[in-house]
């Protein structure tokens, strides 16, 4: 039954669509989902301990992934066997699982955590372990263009685990207990499902040679850089926050920082269907068209951020507070910077694109540092000396540096190609 669920699909492309934007919604709102129980069950402890875990969970996984799925699905020559690449999965799953212990081991001792936040976040991490092990699976199907059987497997997988997490707190409000059992479903679900998924597709056997492991970790080493950067800019504030605030500040400040995401995912809906058209222009030399395509999303995303931000004024704390069953009266300034931010982090994600085109990525790595360091000599500092408003407006202004980096980038990428085009 199971196996006639994963590879019976009439029109393969249209089924890896449907069910990859599934899998894609409930990777990205299962926090969401998970928080608008337990903030109606106890809005000031477990909530906040919940919201740092996944955050941190989510940080570790960079390392898991190590950014090889990328590199794996572009592999269409096969440079790297599938047994390889299980194999270094099988390394950097097990270094993220040993990181993430003495990360949690490290803030027990120290007393920033206690023994209950300490075992949460670490079965958090724990969890997000399989999707570590599972992603070379699924980057193997994409790989033989069967995306619609791995999203399949993702979906069933993460519907178990949000089920399982949310089910077993309301039953027995215990965040540990609720970890736990949707740890046992989703590493069950995922040695059943992907089993029966990857047999027609290669050996899992784990052997490799250690040269070709060792190649792919360099090869990799700047997705895997890229990637961890991301995230932990990202979820930056809230790592401050968890190091000098409670619990309870910190469940506030994910609330009001949900709709950050808002504007990104807007924007991505306009520009992500011009990406070929622009990259065309770019390959035949069309640099004013080009500029103007460019320009004129830029405008659109202005236009979208002012809309967010007018309707969070006039909307966004009442209705948060009802979603999450929480009290935020007190926190529209800080709603507002934040929606200024997410205009700006929209930008950053919308000239990264740009910068891929023009083939200028390895510009990203110095913005994402700028970022990182900022933020690694400064955030916590922030915090200390303005709360959860000082944060939010640091946390704007390094998302708008890192945007206006990457504009300038792409004005110095366009202004070389002008010139050797004259030539």
């Amino acid at each position: 039954m199971i196996k006639a669920f994963l590879y019976n699909t009439k029109d393969i492309q249209k089924t890896a669509y449907i069910w990859n934007t599934w899998a894609a919604m409930l990777n990205s709102f299962q926090s969401v989902l998970i928080l608008m129980i337990i903030s109606r069950i106890d809005p000031v402890t477990d909530a906040g301990v919940f919201t740092i875990a996944f955050a941190i969970g989510n940080l570790m996984l960079t390392v898991g992934q190590y950014g090889i799925r990328q590199f794996q699905v572009s592999d269409v020559k096969e440079k790297y066997t599938f047994r390889e690449y299980v194999g270094a999965r099988s390394i950097t799953s097990c270094l993220m699982i040993f990181v993430s212990f003495f990360y949690t081991a490290i803030h027990y001792y120290n007393g920033t955590y206690d023994l209950e936040k300490s075992i949460v976040v670490f079965l958090i991490c724990l969890s997000k372990t399989i999707d570590s092990v599972e992603d070379v699976f699924q980057g193997r199907l994409q790989q033989r263009d069967r995306l619609d059987i791995a999203a399949k497997a993702m979906t069933i997988r993460l519907l178990g685990y949000i089920i399982t997490f949310i089910s077993s707190y309301l039953l027995l409000e215990n965040l540990i207990i609720a970890s736990l059992l949707a740890f046992f479903v989703s590493l069950l679900l995922c040695i059943v499902l992907n089993a029966t998924a990857i047999r027609h597709f290669g050996s899992t056997a784990v052997t490799w040679k250690a040269g070709n492991i060792k190649h792919l970790f360099i090869e990799c080493f700047p997705l895997f850089l890229a990637a961890y950067l991301v995230i932990y800019i990202g979820n930056a504030p809230k790592y401050a926050i968890d190091a000098v605030l409670s619990s309870q500040e910190q469940a506030c400040f994910n609330y009001i920082f949900m709709p950050v995401f808002v504007i990104g995912l807007l924007s991505r809906f306009i520009y992500q269907p011009m990406i070929g058209k622009m990259a065309l222009l770019w390959h035949k030399g069309e640099l004013r068209k080009f500029l103007t395509m460019v320009g004129k999303q830029s405008g659109i995303m202005v236009g979208l951020t002012v809309f967010v931000m007018v309707g969070g004024f006039l909307l966004g704390i009442p209705a948060l507070s009802i979603v999450y069953g929480v009290d935020l009266t007190g926190y529209k300034a800080e709603l507002m910077v934040l929606l200024l931010g997410g205009g700006f982090l929209a930008y950053t994600s919308f000239y990264q694109m740009i910068l891929t085109v023009i083939r200028r990525q390895n510009w990203l790595i110095a913005g994402y540092i700028l970022g990182y360091v900022l933020f690694l000599l400064l955030g916590r500092w922030t915090v200390e000396q303005g709360g959860i408003l000082g944060v939010s407006v640091f946390y704007t202004a390094v998302v708008a540096v890192i945007a206006i980096y990457f504009a300038l980038a792409i004005l110095g990428g366009y202004k070389a190609r002008k010139k050797h085009l004259r030539f």
